[in-house]
């Protein structure tokens, strides 16, 4: 999560912030097309002890304080009220002075009788600005809370149009942990903002900096944490209710064929049959009472949660009506729903994103499509991995997540072929042959299930896994361990490594001997290929 950080902030102000006349070094007359000619003495005389304050510091405040009187009393006693140049170099001086309102007034006057001098009065409206903003920061980094929020009101006024002042605001109470007040000014920043092509970073740094603290506001809520707790549990109960309820059943069976045979049990065995029947009668019933209760629990946190999620959801809509592509917010707006029981708002959050982001790296859905599957979030987090495996079908570990994923969902038509693809890259895991197993089980085809669980179980001699694949802009890198699963030495054999880009085409090979291994021993090797565009491995046996 994005943190505002104070230093930043500094910075950026200390970056719009103009260097004062006294600092500058001498004179800087109006910019063309700013001309103003001065008139009278007193408006002639009044900008010449303006310069002199800017060219002499010795005399800064003594001239600074002259060019106040006579440009005062021209626009007053002596008729030049309607004198741009007048209102000015008042103006001028009010910014050297720090005087926000002073200078708002004077030069609100001069731009409306001299609008070609706009250009020119905004760079010294934006030079008082800066100096506000700076104090105001300082202030505040001073623990004069008040007197900071007091400067900074008084720089919005200056630049009513800026959004800067209010995000800075907005940082400020962000980085002391109010953030109802900091999302407020933040609201504000982006209003301010508005659709001015010179805000258009302001504007989505404000709508971001809401939403991520909207987020992290509701982040590690107890209702999200307890539900996380409970789906991780459904699997164990609704597996334990599957087995209970098949030695039930069969036990049941075995009565009613005794009775109708006639035949009976001797009265020690009929004691030990009754006391194990009611044992998975009595078991199965509390698992199905448990699982019940689970989903009520679940039921009950997702509508908590709704609530509590509202206002980061809407947020992260709202940016994500204006920032279509962004693939943080849409991961997060995806996890927040899903949390919520709104899996297919979730799942939708991904297709809208992968609309959107034409360029969208697969590894951005890869990530938090991996880490919801592993949550119990199955559906959006398959969604998620099937929209990234779109452009890099070849990422092992994203199909058997997504395998894992619709095996939970009992998807018998999408199971088998990821299973398949998945054995396709990993043939001797034994993980890839029970998913493939599962897949043939989901169809009804029993006989393939139990040929590929018989070599997941005892058919495989040595086991193959990949623990790390770590691919860069030059080649990749990979861990290979073996492990002998028999009570015997294995034979040695070699595997072939294919690494291919997201089209399936290899990039390299690289052959890995197998050595004879002890029983039940492991031996891992590192290999390092060379290659651009890498995206993916498989392996065969030799």
């Amino acid at each position: 999560m994005r943190a505002v950080r104070y230093s930043t902030l500094l910075a950026l102000a200390g970056g719009l912030s103009a260097v004062p006349l006294s600092a500058q070094g001498g004179w800087v007359p109006p910019q063309p097309p700013c001309e103003l000619p001065p008139g009278p003495s007193k408006v002639n005389n009044g900008i010449q002890a303006l310069r002199a304050a800017a060219e002499k510091p010795e005399l800064h405040d003594q001239q600074l304080g002259q060019a106040r009187k006579l440009l005062t009393e021209a626009i007053v006693q002596d008729n030049q009220s309607t004198n741009p140049a007048a209102w000015y170099y008042l103006g001028r001086y009010y910014v050297e002075a720090g005087d926000a309102a002073g200078a708002d007034t004077a030069l609100t006057r001069a731009g409306t009788l001299a609008p070609k001098c706009s250009d020119d009065i905004a760079t010294y409206r934006n030079e008082l600005w800066g100096r506000l903003l700076n104090a105001g920061l300082s202030a505040w980094q001073e623990g004069k809370q008040d007197s900071g929020l007091a400067l900074l009101r008084v720089a919005a006024r200056l630049e009513p149009k800026n959004p800067k002042t209010f995000a800075t605001v907005a940082g400020l109470y962000a980085s002391h942990g109010n953030d109802d007040s900091a999302s407020a000014y933040y609201a504000l920043a982006a209003r301010t903002a508005g659709d001015d092509p010179n805000f258009t970073q302001d504007k989505r740094e404000a709508l971001g900096n809401a939403w991520h603290m909207a987020v992290r506001k509701v982040q590690g809520h107890p209702a999200a944490q307890r539900a996380s707790r409970i789906r991780a549990s459904l699997d164990s109960i609704q597996r334990g209710i599957t087995a209970d309820s098949t030695v039930l059943s069969r036990l049941l069976a075995s009565s009613q064929s005794r009775k109708a045979r006639g035949a009976h049990l001797a009265p020690a065995d009929q004691q030990l049959f009754t006391r194990d029947s009611a044992a998975r009668a009595q078991a199965v019933a509390r698992q199905r009472a448990n699982l019940a209760a689970a989903l009520q629990q679940l039921a009950t946190d997702s509508s908590a949660l709704t609530t509590a999620f509202a206002p980061a959801v809407q947020l992260l809509g709202d940016y994500l009506a204006v920032y279509p592509g962004d693939v943080e917010a849409a991961t997060s707006l995806a996890i927040l729903l899903a949390q919520s029981g709104h899996a297919a708002q979730s799942a939708a959050t991904f297709d809208s994103l992968a609309a959107h982001a034409k360029d969208l790296d697969p590894e951005a859905l890869f990530g938090p499509g991996t880490r919801m599957v592993g949550q119990g979030l199955y559906r959006p987090g398959a969604r998620a991995l099937v929209l990234g495996l779109a452009k890099n079908p070849y990422r092992r570990d994203a199909l058997f997540s997504l395998a894992a994923a619709y095996y939970q969902l009992r998807d018998s038509a999408s199971l088998l072929p990821t299973a398949q693809r998945l054995l396709a890259l990993d043939p001797l895991g034994r993980a890839s042959l029970r998913l493939v197993a599962a897949g043939w089980e989901f169809r009804g085809a029993r006989d393939s299930a139990k040929a590929y669980v018989a070599r997941a179980d005892t058919g495989l001699a040595v086991e193959i896994t990949i623990p790390s694949f770590i691919p860069d802009s030059g080649g990749a890198a990979l861990s290979v361990v073996a492990v002998n699963l028999k009570a015997g030495p294995s034979r040695p054999f070699r595997i072939i490594l294919d690494f291919l880009d997201t089209t399936g085409q290899p990039v390299a090979s690289q052959t890995q001997e197998i050595p004879t291994l002890s029983p039940r021993q492991s031996q891992a090797f590192d290999l390092k290929v060379n290659g651009r565009g890498i995206a993916g491995w498989r392996y065969r046996a030799s």
